[in-house]
């Protein structure tokens, strides 16, 4: 059984409107935006739910910006991707062009590389479909990069594919569990000098929802 992870009740309903499953073949929790929330709500669900032993691996998803560096092909609006690492993308000092992280000895860690069994699954599953897709390294930050300039210092730090809120603290408590994850989005936005006119957040929703439910549906039933 998978648990399945994502930050709002708009991002969920869109695996709801898509999935084939019975509800007692996977497990839904909705955690708020940010990484906070999305760390106290799942520990939390960790430590309270009677039969973890039965979730196999937890399955995160929704939307995420798409970085536009200047040396990597432009992304898509739409378009899904597969976490390959996740990183605390702005944990540390924050100076004009960088991103200085804090002293070893403050930190447990900044990087979490993901399940790679299971991204190689994914590939597969969204490969079958027709679906094409990118995998790299996604940058969770506490705060949406508003102007191109944060965008492509992030990018430029870590090699970054996209950005999101939530996903480094999903792989934080997932690693203290011993729980394998995998997380997909579906980008909505570019980070740029913010332009909401340009964003396309209910069809990134139910993107996302759609690649979850073929991703959750191959996994169950292997």
């Amino acid at each position: 059984m998978f648990l399945v992870v994502c930050a709002t009740e708009f991002e969920m309903q869109s695996l709801t409107d898509s999935i084939t499953l019975k509800q007692n073949e996977w497990i839904s929790l909705v955690t708020g935006v940010g990484m906070v929330e999305t760390a106290l709500s799942l520990g939390r669900f960790f430590e309270q739910y009677e039969t973890k032993d039965e979730i196999q691996g937890v399955l995160n998803f929704g939307v995420a910006g798409a970085y536009l560096c200047d040396n990597e092909e432009g992304m898509d609006l739409l378009e899904i991707c597969l976490a390959e690492k996740e990183v605390f993308g702005d944990f540390g000092i924050c100076h004009p062009d960088s991103i200085e992280p804090l002293a070893g000895h403050l930190v447990h860690r900044t990087s979490y590389d993901l399940n790679a069994e299971l991204l190689d699954k994914a590939a597969t599953l969204l490969s079958r479909e027709s679906l094409a897709f990118r995998r790299g390294t996604f940058v969770t930050v506490c705060g949406v990069s508003g102007t191109k300039s944060r965008g492509e210092i992030l990018c430029s730090q870590y090699n970054g594919l996209c950005e999101n809120m939530e996903g480094a603290a999903v792989a934080r408590v997932c690693e203290e569990f011993n729980l394998p994850l995998l997380e997909v989005r579906t980008i909505s936005n570019f980070v740029e000098d913010r332009d909401l006119s340009r964003w396309k957040l209910p069809d990134a929703c139910k993107r996302a929802g759609k690649a979850a439910a073929i991703l959750l549906k191959g996994l169950t039933k292997e």
